[in-house]
């Protein structure tokens, strides 16, 4: 599934799933359908009864269900809202113009969360449960979704050996704001420096309500996956390692005994 896709969230009981399972990654998952239910909610009923001049698309819904992966056997509840949609179509086999009410569900809560990105397996065991816990926002609440994004930042920082706090001209201890510790890093690491103030600026967003949207989220996963995989790619920090032994001996590596 691409990163792009996940804008869309609307489904429908005879929808094809294509979100991955978070256990394997593969998109094998379906809706268990005798594992599924939605009714009406109080409100949507209540309107039902005091307006003359009701009508279906006024109707609101809650639902609850069951994601089972055909590869894994994971199972994922979720749950959400939904609404009811009064289609008119051109039926071909009796040549008749026909309708149908359509119930069309919008998820806000899974649990296991769904991975909206790939997190490398060697990352950090708690930069991954602070990105994994912003999954779980991803759905209902964007601006707690980019704060989630923007502590996961510090928690990187800090595994790369990042200073938190810098002396005064006191001599005191102050704690460094997350953009300064990013200039730090910078002089490790310009180019991912780079990266990680763009993430900082949209959890910054996050602090604003109704400034972000979707797209502004998937932004954010977009350039911290990529800043992920260049950091903890074990093939590329390989690579790096051998180009500067090379560089520093201005030579061949040092052969190890026995090769």
């Amino acid at each position: 599934m691409k990163l792009r896709d996940w804008h869309r969230n609307l489904f429908n009981k005879k929808s094809k799933i294509e979100w991955p399972c978070p256990n394997c990654g593969n998109s094998t998952l379906v809706l268990n359908a005798d594992k599924f239910e939605s009714n009406e909610t109080a409100e949507s009923k209540k309107a039902r009864d005091d307006h003359d001049y009701w009508d279906y698309d006024w109707i609101r819904l809650i639902f609850n269900g069951i994601l089972e992966c055909q590869k894994c056997n994971e199972t994922i509840v979720f749950n959400g809202y939904g609404n009811v949609e009064h289609r008119h179509f051109y039926d071909q086999v009796s040549d008749e113009y026909s309708e149908e009410l359509v119930e069309t569900y919008s998820p806000t809560f899974f649990l296991p969360p769904l991975h909206v990105i790939k997190i490398p397996a060697n990352c950090p065991e708690m930069v991954r449960d602070e990105i994994i816990d912003s999954f779980k926002l991803f759905w209902f609440d964007l601006s707690s979704c980019a704060n989630k994004i923007r502590t996961a930042l510090e928690i990187l920082l800090s595994e790369q050996k990042v200073n938190k706090t810098a002396l005064t001209k006191k001599g005191n201890r102050r704690r460094l704001k997350l953009h300064e510790r990013i200039i730090e890093y910078k002089k490790e690491n310009s180019e991912i420096a780079d990266y990680l103030l763009a993430i900082k600026w949209i959890g910054n967003s996050g602090s604003h309500v109704g400034v972000l949207e979707r797209s502004d989220i998937l932004d954010a996963y977009e350039i911290l996956e990529f800043s992920l995989n260049k950091i903890f790619d074990e093939k590329e920090l390989k690579i790096k390692k051998m180009a500067s032994e090379i560089n520093k001996r201005k030579g061949t590596r040092k052969k190890k005994s026995g090769k």
